[in-house]
């Protein structure tokens, strides 16, 4: 798993995130710039705790039941 994958999986996470905030502070009647800084700076620190346990996982070997879209290199279909 290179860095191109870890790079997808984490703007996928940080964007997915990102919106749903937004979308709960717009919700709660923020103001739309108190949206945006909310909604960049938490998925911005849970994007990076998310990846960076998974990729200390993968070093280890530890395989998650729950993600499983972490490509397996023994099953490599060609």
């Amino acid at each position: 798993m290179g860095f191109k994958f870890w790079l997808t999986r984490y703007l996928k996470v940080f964007f997915g995130v990102a919106v749903l905030l937004f979308i709960v502070q717009m919700l709660k009647q923020h103001s739309l710039q108190e949206s945006i800084i909310f909604s960049v700076i938490w998925p911005f620190i849970t994007t990076s705790i998310f990846i960076g346990s998974r990729v200390y996982q993968s070093r280890k070997g530890v395989e998650c039941a729950l993600c499983n879209d972490t490509p397996n290199p023994e099953s490599k279909n060609t």
